[in-house]
């Protein structure tokens, strides 16, 4: 096609398959804008660098300290409506890919997060806890555990202590066009006194008439009074507003990067992979705790759920965590011999078809992580204060086996190694929500093997 034109990865503008291409909208008048199809292929997962490439566009360098402690403070808070609701793991690692995906592509600003103060339709789409909400509720459906909103919404509210019966500074839908409906009837034939029409359009939120829906008389005819959303029915419009635009984030994508015949996540792969290597129960708990830690971070964006489980069994081989505290369970460990032959035998390209860039990438996050956020991990809850063997602090344990692990070969991020490639690729721009409205937006499934052919 001589007049298509491609933006980075899957970003790709065709006006010639627009109807209004030559200029002329629908109704046949001419129109001085021209307006494109623009067809996005799904991407699953992300470089390093594109991530701080976005972070950088959608979150202020002064506000990045906020936002990490608000997405601490957002699992905490979806983990306690997936144990009240009792969904599995899973939904909750779904939930949190979603939601860092959503902070990617729209702007963090802790100016509006206060929606005691401002209830109103913006201030709650611009609420962190509401959007996990709605990340929580796309969730569930993509994982089959289909629940009604208002039953996820009621757990939340109540978690976070909030009156669903309280009124809000928003108007119903159907009270602004009461008003101006009769607004036009006074208009065009009723005698109207000064002013009637705007002290009728809004009534202070301490007025005992909100939601009453009372009329006020004005000359011959009566102009009904505002009635406002109460805060539940604000919340549920919020919700379904902000998931078609999550659906457009995640450009429909249901796989979350992985197979179209077989979607398992990270946890359920790490059960059949310890099994399938004879991880005894200690050393598969150590596993699930890892696990369980890295679902709040950025791993789940950069590498496929196969690579972090087979990488997390890894380190978990190489640490040896003999004095994990399982009160519930008595098992017997391994010898350090048998440990040794079971690391031998992993081979990640035949056995669990995990590129060996691609585990490496995991292991290295992995021990990072660990290196720095150790004390407000779940894992050090599990393991004593210092380790017996060496006498040291755990984080110990993790900085000397990344030091065994220095000659790992990671991603080279070759297809983003610079500003000015960054910069090019058109993926990599704030979503404008819009562009189905102008035109037209196609959203296509990825092959997640194609975004790793320049980096392996």
């Amino acid at each position: 096609m001589s007049n298509q034109s491609r933006n980075g990865d899957g970003y790709q503008r065709n006006p010639s398959l627009s109807p209004q291409a030559d200029g002329v909208t629908p109704t046949g008048s001419a129109s001085s804008v021209p307006i494109a199809n623009i067809t996005q292929i799904a991407r699953p997962y992300f470089t390093s660098s594109e991530l701080r490439y976005l972070h950088n566009k959608s979150i202020k360098e002064s506000e990045k300290l906020h936002y990490s402690r608000t997405k601490h403070q957002v699992f905490q808070f979806c983990f306690q409506i997936i144990k009240q609701l009792k969904f599995p793991l899973r939904v909750l690692s779904t939930t949190m890919n979603y939601y860092q995906r959503w902070y990617l592509f729209n702007k963090f600003d802790i100016e509006q997060h206060d929606v005691e103060d401002k209830l109103t339709l913006a201030a709650f789409e611009k609420d962190p806890y509401v959007i996990a909400t709605t990340c929580l509720f796309l969730a569930c459906k993509n994982e089959d555990c289909i629940k009604k909103l208002k039953d996820i919404q009621a757990v939340a509210n109540k978690i976070r202590e909030i009156d669903e019966s309280k009124y809000t500074n928003e108007r119903t839908t159907s009270s602004i066009l009461a008003a101006a409906n009769a607004a036009n009837n006074n208009t065009n034939g009723s005698i109207t006194t000064a002013g009637s029409v705007n002290n009728a359009a809004v009534v202070p939120s301490s007025s005992s008439n909100i939601g009453s829906g009372i009329g006020v008389s004005s000359g011959s005819s009566s102009i009904p009074a505002p009635v406002y959303y109460t805060v539940g029915e604000l919340h549920r419009k919020a919700t379904l507003s902000l998931e078609f635009k999550l659906l457009q984030i995640i450009k429909f994508d249901f796989n979350n990067g992985g197979s179209t015949n077989l979607k398992l996540t990270t946890d359920q792969l790490l059960i059949q992979f310890c099994k399938k290597i004879n991880i005894n129960y200690k050393f598969s708990m150590f596993c699930w705790l890892v696990n369980y830690d890295l679902i709040p971070t950025s791993l789940p964006l950069t590498v496929p759920p196969h690579c972090i489980a087979l990488a997390i069994i890894i380190v978990t081989l190489n640490l040896k965590p003999f004095d994990l505290k399982i009160a519930h369970f008595k098992d017997v460990n391994d010898s350090e011999t048998e440990i040794s032959e079971k690391l031998d035998n992993i081979d990640s390209e035949i056995d669990f078809k995990c590129p060996e860039v691609l585990v490496n990438e995991a292991i290295i996050f992995i021990l990072d992580f660990y290196i720095h956020e150790y004390s407000k991990s779940l894992l050090s809850q599990y393991l004593p204060l210092i380790d017996e063997k060496s006498g040291k602090d755990q984080v110990f344990k993790f900085m000397e086996l990344k030091s065994k692990f220095n000659d790992l070969r990671i991603l080279t991020e070759k297809s983003s190694s610079t500003q000015d490639l960054l910069t090019q690729d058109h993926y990599l721009n704030i979503w404008d929500y819009s562009i189905a409205a102008k035109g037209s937006t196609r959203f296509m499934s990825a092959n997640k093997r194609r975004k790793f052919a320049k980096e392996l």
